[in-house]
């Protein structure tokens, strides 16, 4: 009905939904997070609602296969598990294929790697018996102050943008081994907010947005993706709230944006889930017992990180109560498992395990698309940045990071070990204060300063804040002509330090870009990438005041 099904899926999914009862199919909806959960709770989750959907944690391999194994076995229906796989298998800790970001893939523009990361990404992770992922992220990021798309979206053009998520889709979908979901409807990258906070704001009239990002949907569900994600974006002009944006409702509780938009104007008839519940652009509209069927109401068909218990009860007394109608229920319980056929989870919830020459041949090919992508953000103006074995004999490397912003410290590790593999004596300073560094200007043959730096929840990341004065203020010391600059991951850095004399960026600080970088100041590849959006330049221009301030 809702996929483009052979005979056999088709025969298997109207027999399980024809099995199922009402409160089962209204448990088809239900879509939590077991991150963090017991192998005995699943179990006992799933002896009171046997859920249609789970969000996986990251974790190794084995961890991650013996859970998903566990729940397909206390579970009647195969469940879909999920993931955010954006940049390859990167939700796997250990036994993983990663690419750089999608930014890097748009600094490559080269569909035939945005196809086999799609379709390496599907292969691990059906091994790992992870069915659906939630990329790729289909925003552009017109703001470079935006916290949630930035280095994750492919660009700022949807001339660049368009025909790389086709190719990502295709490789996803190709095999049947997983669901793509482009995200985040009506599309995220136009203010500088995160709805992680609040509600984000789409503030586009309706005619440029037909033009962006109305292109880019009408592009990728064309194209088949097989789900899309709401997010908790408004988009006044649409909703009729152009001089009251900050008034509108996000997508995730707008029927006008979810049914009448994406639905029957730009034709999508996949699964539409919506993002996170905890975030503060779901909660902070409505009471927390309202949350779950006023989105199901609103047009969702999977409630993503609900309470699974707490929230069944309340879709059952909504259901009750005709707040949500039958009819919303079953073609949403319908479209879940037809999401299930077209994947062939009847027969497998799992994929055939990858041969070690397999694997490391993807791993290989990641590391050729993190090679590519490596762009030049500001040439040297003087001196050669790559490394003389025979000249440049003491390396240090230094990490900036803004300390206590990001999920995860990284000091860049692998970057000083490919160094010392060449032969290079190598030290390693993180955050240091201006003493340290001016010292070490008069000590070391050359110094590498890495930003590790990039958007996050709930921040802009560009800068890295004080730690950046070490480095500066040793400029009008010594020379800086011995110091390299690379960003990990955000070409917006640019803005923030302006003076920076070179400035290279590496997409990511995955294994594969930190061997990047190496390979570079070694001079063992050269800088193919072309920046895929426009840094923010200063400009010179008045501020739009009304008359009280001039008064």
């Amino acid at each position: 009905m809702f996929y483009d099904l052979n005979e056999k899926q088709q025969s298997w999914a109207d027999s399980v939904f024809d099995s199922l009862t009402m409160e089962e199919k209204v448990a088809q909806l239900l879509h939590p997070n077991f991150s963090g959960q017991s192998d005995s709770d699943l179990q006992k989750l799933f002896q009171k609602v046997s859920v249609g959907s789970f969000f996986t944690g990251t974790s190794d391999f084995e961890v991650m296969r013996k859970r998903h194994e566990i729940i397909q076995k206390s579970s009647k229906v195969p469940v879909l598990i999920s993931a955010d796989m954006e940049n390859g298998t990167n939700m796997i800790k250990d036994k993983n294929i990663m690419f750089p970001t999608q930014m890097g893939l748009g600094a490559c523009n080269n569909p035939e790697y945005a196809y086999m990361m799609g379709k390496l990404t599907a292969r691990l992770s059906r091994t790992a018996g992870v069915h659906w992922t939630f990329s790729p992220v289909a925003d552009l990021n017109l703001n470079p102050q935006n916290p949630i798309t930035n280095s994750r979206s492919l660009g700022d053009k949807k001339s660049a943008v368009i025909p790389l998520l086709k190719e990502i889709i295709r490789g996803l979908q190709e095999d049947q081994l997983m669901a793509a979901t482009c995200k985040h409807f009506p599309g995220d990258g136009v203010d500088d907010r995160d709805q992680h906070m609040l509600v984000s704001v789409n503030s586009l009239p309706v005619e440029q947005w037909e033009k962006l990002y109305g292109e880019v949907w009408k592009n990728v569900i064309s194209a088949g993706t097989k789900a899309i994600m709401s997010g908790h974006i408004s988009f006044p002009d649409y909703q009729g709230m152009r001089h009251y944006p900050d008034n509108a409702l996000p997508a995730t509780f707008c029927a006008k944006l979810q049914k009448e938009l994406l639905r029957e104007k730009l034709k999508f008839n996949g699964v539409i889930v919506s993002d996170a519940f905890p975030m503060v652009g779901f909660t902070c509209r409505y009471p927390a017992e309202e949350l779950a069927w006023r989105n199901i109401a609103a047009g969702s068909d999977s409630v993503l990180f609900c309470d699974p218990v707490l929230d069944y009860q309340r879709l059952l007394s909504a259901l009750k109560k005709g707040l949500i109608s039958d009819e919303q229920v079953e073609n949403s319980a319908r479209r879940i498992i037809e999401l299930k056929a077209s994947l062939n989870l009847f027969e497998d919830c799992f994929g055939p395990e990858m041969s070690d020459e397999e694997f490391e041949e993807g791993r290989g090919y990641a590391q050729k698309v993190a090679d590519s992508s490596v762009t030049v953000l500001r040439p040297a103006a003087c001196g050669s940045q790559v490394l003389m074995p025979g000249k440049d004999k003491k390396v240090l490397t230094v990490t900036l990071e803004r300390v206590g912003t990001t999920a995860t410290l990284s000091e860049l590790p692998v970057v000083d070990e490919e160094l010392k593999k060449r032969g290079f004596e190598v030290d390693h300073l993180f955050n240091p204060d201006p003493s340290q560094l001016r010292e070490a200007m008069k000590t070391y043959d050359r110094i590498f300063i890495n930003f590790n730096i990039f958007s996050h929840a709930g921040l802009v990341l560009r800068s890295v804040g004080k730690p950046a004065m070490a480095f500066w203020r040793c400029f009008f010391t010594e020379d800086p002509s011995k110091v390299v600059f690379t960003s990990f991951g955000s070409p917006y850095v640019l803005y923030d330090h302006p003076y920076l004399p070179n400035l290279t960026c590496v997409w990511g600080r995955s294994d594969s870009c930190q061997r990047s970088a190496v390979k570079l100041w070694c001079g063992e590849v050269v800088p193919q990438g072309t920046l895929p959006v426009n840094v923010k330049q200063t400009q010179v221009k008045a501020l739009e005041l009304s008359e009280e301030y001039y008064l």
